[in-house]
C-alpha cells in the first residue's frame, strides 16, 4: 500500500537478509525439513 498513497505515520518496512531468514528457520525454529523442500540456488 505504500507503494500507492505513503503516510509516514503508518508506513513501517523490514529489510533482513534472506540467508538469515533460513539460518533461523533452520537451526532456531527445527524446521529444516522446510529448507529441504526449497529450491535453493547459490
Amino acid at each position: 500500500m505504500s507503494d500507492l498513497i505513503y503516510d509516514p505515520d503508518i508506513c513501517r518496512n523490514i529489510s533482513v537478509d534472506i540467508r538469515y531468514v533460513l539460518f533461523i528457520i533452520d537451526k532456531f525454529a527445527g524446521a529444516g525439513h522446510l529448507i529441504d523442500e526449497m529450491t535453493i540456488v547459490e
